[in-house]
């Protein structure tokens, strides 16, 4: 623990030379949302997300445990840890927003794994089911899982018979020598905490702002004069109180004017003479530039946009640099031409030398060109301030500047003899994804991510956005508010907004988040898109392999067959999934399994809905070949598993028989024409060799082809004479001809 006590060694002793200070770096650019400030967002994924097996990665569990500070006014954390580490216990952390419920659970488990090295240490996902029953936990001994609770929405909410499981859930834990934390809410503790057994939640306090500067400035930058900084009154007044998110913004800029030195920072006089620093030294001014970057750099933003003779072309350079930082400066130069145009400014040429040129752009903005050709702003996150101050200053004119924005990466200069490399577009969408989050999460608008999505969408900046939405969706800082949007997204949003959440679900989102990815494609099947209705299948198909959510998600799929709106995403879905082989058995259709961890077995009537969207789905006289793939599967599966050859051939013969109300088409070939011309192309087809890729070994008596189709052909037959009868009848009844 890292509370000022011999539990844990100093991350400034012997700990800070084996713990990489960019570990700790990229962990806090991860709670601010920056993910543009690293090398991409899969190093993040590998970084912070579970690894195979839901394990979190040594460097992450470090970075930590070196960050750590215990929470005061709440439960001793050290006697909290004492007790927990034993085999079979569990604690709940019922915490609101900004608690950091989070870091504490993960500060036990990277304790734990320290302590332990035998012991790993991962996320448990809770599953789609309302119970989490013992055997949601996995076989292996010697593991420490952190669990978060869905939260109650739509129409999934947690059992209120959670917490008096817990007893029986920890006698399971101790016999694997495991234990749990479990994350949730103090509304929703209220609720399904009833029966836990005594202890078992643990309220949190606070952790002091100061400590946890101390803390991230002395794991970030070994020998960095964190003394020197904290010891000052103005930054120990700035810092107290703060939460711990602002604390981390704080310390990136300390940690910005440190590096900066005294060259490139500004002569603040007017702060100055505000915190009576009359004759300021190099570090003062450094302290003052903190002081400036946390007020977003307002003063020095609105003087420099009020001084005598400023344009807009200067404006929009600005504007370039701080949102496209690290693209090529040729690029920014055609960025601020482009974005005044998109503004609606006078046309600005950069050809000859009418206007002012790079270098003299560069100086116009308090700014440096690296020899890399890049801006730098040595000022503390000048640029993000220079964002805001845009946003709040020009209200009218957000819409375009997101439209730029959108398009910036997309765009190509050939005049400048200089294209812009994929890695650099790559870098540059970053930083705009970030952004785009950060605004929505703090200021509760996404207007910046739908026009990211609609301007991305079938360019090759797509599936980036799908690695930014599915980080923001997974890291505790912003995962509420990007939650929410995702539903919004889904019920309501444009075609490439739903596609966005499609892809998102069927990833680490759907793997951590199982019921809210659910519930989101559920809302999402009813666009018409193919290409929304593609990724729902390959989502549906991920999603399969958690088996808890097999019951929900093959209800919604057999809901979607039969509802006008989503029949033709149910009939692609149910395809895919009655396509799909089990993993332990190749020739048998998952949809066919009977055992399992899941104790799920669709209905005949569900996998009979299913059926008849797919065999009546298609239009034509030739057979749709992904659907006959999918018969012939089931058919194999009848003739190697003969106990399943009487469900599969009542399922197939009742999709495609007419209903009484039901008049056959005279254009349109029917589906019961449909199924017996699959199933007699089949029949007439040999066995594969023995020994070809796609054959499987028959037991002793299994029926022929030849036999299998005869037999369905008297039920379809007998169907058929079912439904002449209830049409004759019907006309009788009616006194006309039937």
């Amino acid at each position: 623990m890292h509370k000022e006590q011999p539990a844990s060694p100093d991350p400034s002793g012997p700990l800070a030379s084996l713990l990489e200070s960019e570990a700790v770096a990229r962990l806090r650019q991860l709670a601010l949302l920056n993910f543009g400030e690293m090398n991409a967002v899969k190093v993040s994924a590998g970084f912070d997300m579970p690894l195979e097996h839901g394990a979190f990665s040594d460097d992450f569990m470090e970075a930590v445990r070196a960050v750590f500070v215990a929470p005061e006014g709440g439960a001793d954390f050290e006697t909290v840890y004492r007790s927990w580490k034993q085999p079979g216990s569990v604690t709940v952390f019922a915490e609101g927003p900004g608690k950091g419920r989070t870091t504490a659970a993960r500060a036990l488990l990277a304790e734990l794994r320290h302590e332990h090295p035998d012991v790993r240490v991962g996320r448990l996902g809770f599953g789609a089911s309302p119970d989490f029953p013992a055997h949601r936990v996995p076989h292996a001994t010697d593991w420490a899982y952190l669990l978060e609770l869905p939260p109650d929405e739509d129409d999934f909410a947690v059992s209120d018979t959670f917490g008096a499981a817990l007893g029986g859930l920890r006698d399971h834990l101790a016999h694997r020598r495991a234990r749990l934390v479990v994350l949730t809410t103090p509304e929703q503790w209220r609720r399904i905490g009833t029966g836990a057994p005594e202890g078992t939640r643990q309220p949190l306090g606070t952790p002091p702002p100061l400590e946890i500067a101390r803390r991230w400035l002395r794991a970030e930058s070994p020998g960095f004069p964190v003394d020197q900084w904290l010891g000052d009154t103005d930054i120990s007044a700035l810092l107290d109180g703060q939460p711990p998110l602002d604390v981390l913004e704080i310390v990136g800029h300390i940690l910005h004017a440190h590096r900066s030195g005294d060259g490139g920072l500004p002569h603040l006089e007017a702060l100055a003479r505000k915190y009576h620093r009359k004759d300021p030294t190099p570090f003062d001014r450094q302290v003052l530039s903190v002081l400036a970057a946390r007020s977003n750099w307002r003063a020095q933003l609105l003087s420099w946009h009020r001084e005598d003779g400023r344009t807009g072309f200067q404006r929009n350079f600005l504007l370039s640099c701080a949102a496209l930082r690290g693209a090529p400066v040729a690029h920014l130069y055609a960025g601020a031409a482009d974005l005044g145009k998109q503004l609606g400014d006078r046309d600005v040429s950069l050809s000859g030398q009418q206007e002012p040129g790079v270098i003299e752009m560069v100086h116009s903005i308090d700014a440096e060109l690296a020899e890399d050709d890049t801006v730098t702003f040595d000022r503390p996150d000048w640029d993000d301030a220079a964002l805001e101050y845009f946003w709040v200053d020009r209200p009218l004119s957000r819409t375009e500047f997101l439209k730029w924005l959108a398009t910036a990466p997309l765009r190509t200069n050939r005049q400048a003899l200089n294209t812009l490399p994929r890695a650099q577009q790559q870098a540059m969408a970053l930083r705009i994804g970030s952004f785009a989050v950060r605004w929505a999460v703090r200021r509760r608008r996404q207007e910046p991510l739908r026009q990211l999505a609609l301007g991305w969408q079938g360019q090759a900046l797509w599936p980036t956005l799908i690695e930014i939405l599915t980080s923001a969706g997974v890291h505790a800082a912003s995962a509420p508010y990007i939650h929410e949007m995702l539903r919004q997204w889904a019920q309501n949003g444009a075609t490439a907004q739903r596609l966005a959440v499609v892809e998102v679900c069927a990833g680490e989102f759907g793997r951590q988040h199982t019921v809210k990815a659910l519930t989101r494609l559920r809302h999402a099947a009813d666009d018409q898109d193919p290409q929304v209705r593609e990724a729902l299948q390959r989502a549906v198909h991920a999603l399969w392999s958690e088996p808890t959510a097999r019951r929900a998600l093959f209800s919604y799929v057999v809901g979607w067959c039969d509802a006008e709106a989503t029949r033709d995403a149910g009939r692609e879905t149910f395809r895919t999934l009655a396509a799909a082989k089990d993993a332990a058995a190749s020739a048998l259709p998952v949809l066919l399994t009977r055992d399992g961890d899941d104790d799920f077995t669709p209905s005949t009537a569900d996998l009979t809905t299913g059926w008849r969207a797919v065999l009546r789905g298609a239009h034509g006289l030739e057979p749709d070949d992904a659907d006959a793939a999918a018969v012939r599967l089931w058919l194999d599966a009848a003739r190697r598993y003969p106990g399943l050859l009487g469900e599969v051939l009542t399922v197939l013969a009742a999709a495609v028989r007419t209903d009484a109300e039901e008049e056959p088409s005279p254009f349109a070939e029917s589906p019961r024409d449909r199924l017996r011309t699959i199933v007699r192309t089949w029949a007439r087809t040999p066995d594969p060799d023995a020994s070809a890729p796609d054959a499987c070994e028959l037991p002793t008596g299994a029926p022929s082809r030849t036999a299998v189709y005869t037999a369905l052909t008297h039920l379809l037959d007998d169907g058929l004479v079912d439904g002449f009868r209830s049409r004759l009848s019907r006309a009788d009844a009616a006194g006309a001809p039937a």
